[in-house]
């Protein structure tokens, strides 16, 4: 694309899609609470989870061992139990306010991006992270 960093579209387009998936997300998975338990939904995830990792094998992506495979294991038992979480408070509680609260997420990565991967945690960052937790809080108690 002219005119336009590809290292910028390489990781600008997928994140804008995380972010309107993890958001349809919290809607989908209210209407899903409607009528299933959250560990039926969980069981739905993880068939479709099982679903990729067939594919992404049979189109040759292996598995290895290595020293970050740790790292790949940590998060492979962090995804389920967020998941599991989402699913549990949304079957307790409104979407809207839940999932504004759920996007609070980055102050724990930007505090342990600092520790774990060296990342600059400035002023400017903290200052975003308060303006993020601002709104957090403002959608949270919108009437």
């Amino acid at each position: 694309m002219r005119g336009v960093d590809r290292s910028l579209t390489a990781w600008l387009l997928p994140t804008l899609l995380y972010v309107a998936l993890l958001g349809a997300l919290g809607v989908t998975g209210k209407l899903a609470l409607r009528g299933l338990s959250w560990q039926e939904l969980v069981i739905w995830t993880a068939i479709a989870y099982t679903t990729c990792a067939v594919a992404f094998l049979a189109l040759g992506t292996g598995v290895k061992l290595e020293v970050n495979t740790w790292w790949a294991l940590a998060s492979a038992v962090i995804v389920p139990a967020a998941l599991i979480m989402l699913y549990v408070a949304l079957g307790n509680g409104e979407a809207s306010k839940i999932i504004p609260i759920s996007a609070a997420y980055p102050a724990v990565t930007l505090l342990l991006a600092g520790l774990f991967l060296e990342e600059a945690v400035t002023l400017v960052k903290l200052g975003g992270l308060g303006l993020v937790l601002i709104g957090v809080v403002l959608l949270t108690v919108a009437e």
